[in-house]
């Protein structure tokens, strides 16, 4: 009997072990197989108000990745991507950093899909010698010689295209601001002003939100107050921008409405198409979608079944260049900055692309608005 009751302590124990270490891979908390893989973290909203862009970031990075995994790896060697979510919220972005860096030892991070939780990664990754790639973060407050990169233009150009076009061909001259606040709030406001008082508009009113408020009837009626004839919208992303125009409407409120290139987001138009009939945004040239040429737009349909936005086209892109720089300067993230810093321009699946000195490219911005449920280039 007591010979059956130690052997089965030592199975439990054994099984114990087993369910540890398949626990441990799960979780991405075993340290990496350097002779064999090249890890790389992901940071991505897969929850919070940023879930869309994070699906779209997981969705483009992970299908870059089975592209490069299957035809050899990088020099011989896989690429294992450990995800992180950052929840849309700066704390848990942090915690994510910290865990790749310390725990699972990468080199390399992308993300985040979210420019506020962004802000709080960089000084992390600079100062533990990470390089960081973000598909979506445009702030230009991240315009600095580091380790961060991206593959999505800055707030200044696409703030400046937005009052060009607000003033000259809407006629726009009293705006008042409804802003998220955040970081990508109050610089979006910032360079949308600039640009439009320097043509001769007026802010009237700029009211500002927390990011998880739902209910914005009050801060609607304070700037109305002040009898703006349109209504920039930065709640940065999707259904939200979306809802604002409908408590709007519910007051019947009639104002043109003008927002930020979160915008372009599938369920904005599922959850309010007449709502945001109209609605006009600056956005980054994402003409290349339509061409094409690298075939993204064909295997992210094949996969997914759906057609790609332009969060998973530059969430690919900053996959495939990082992994090219890897194959030509070697696995450090000091190398791959200088490859970074002396590469052409990139042929991306969200258009072409160069770094400059400061790790941020130069893309076309062009306006859009959303008609008849889709998103279309005003000509």
């Amino acid at each position: 009997m007591t010979y059956k009751k130690t052997a089965i302590s030592i199975i439990i124990i054994l099984l114990l072990i087993i369910a540890s270490i398949i626990s441990l891979n799960l979780t991405g908390l075993v340290v990496k197989d350097s002779k064999n893989t090249i890890n790389v973290g992901v940071v991505a909203t897969q929850t919070g108000v940023g879930a869309y862009a994070g699906q779209e970031e997981i969705r483009g990075v992970t299908l870059a990745v089975e592209e490069i995994n299957n035809r050899g790896g990088i020099n011989g060697k896989q690429i294992k991507l450990i995800i992180e979510d950052s929840a849309t919220a700066p704390d848990k972005a942090v915690e994510a950093v910290h865990k790749l860096v310390n725990v699972d030892q990468v080199n390399y991070i992308i993300g985040d899909s979210w420019s506020s939780t962004t802000v709080a990664m960089v000084p992390i990754t600079n100062q533990e010698g990470v390089i960081l790639i973000s598909p979506i973060a445009i702030l230009d407050e991240l315009s600095n010689d580091d380790l961060f990169f991206r593959t999505i233009p800055t707030t200044d150009g696409m703030m400046k295209k937005l009052a060009e076009y607000a003033y000259n061909e809407m006629g726009a001259r009293k705006v008042a601001v409804l802003r998220q606040a955040t970081p990508f709030g109050v610089e979006n406001a910032q360079d949308f002003k600039k640009y439009f008082e320097g043509l001769g508009g007026e802010i009237v009113a700029e009211e500002s939100f927390p990011l998880t408020q739902n209910d914005l009837r009050t801060e609607i009626i304070k700037v109305m107050e002040k009898e703006p004839d349109t209504i920039l919208n930065l709640h940065a992303t999707g259904p939200p921008i979306g809802l604002i125009i409908k408590q709007a409407d519910e007051l019947n409120i009639n104002v043109k409405w003008i927002s930020s290139w979160g915008v372009q987001n599938d369920p904005l138009v599922k959850e309010y198409k007449n709502e945001v009939e109209g609605l006009v945004y600056a956005y980054p040239d994402d003409s290349a979608l339509d061409k094409d040429k690298t075939g993204f737009v064909n295997k992210y349909k094949e996969k997914y079944n759906e057609n790609p936005s332009l969060y998973a086209a530059n969430s690919y892109d900053a996959m495939m260049v990082l992994s090219k720089a890897i194959e030509k300067n070697g696995d450090n993230p000091k190398d791959i900055k200088e490859y970074f810093l002396k590469m052409g321009i990139y042929n991306g699946a969200g258009g072409d692309f160069k770094f400059d000195e400061n790790g941020d490219i130069n893309k076309k911005i062009i306006i859009k608005t959303v008609q008849d449920g889709k998103f279309v280039k005003v000509n």
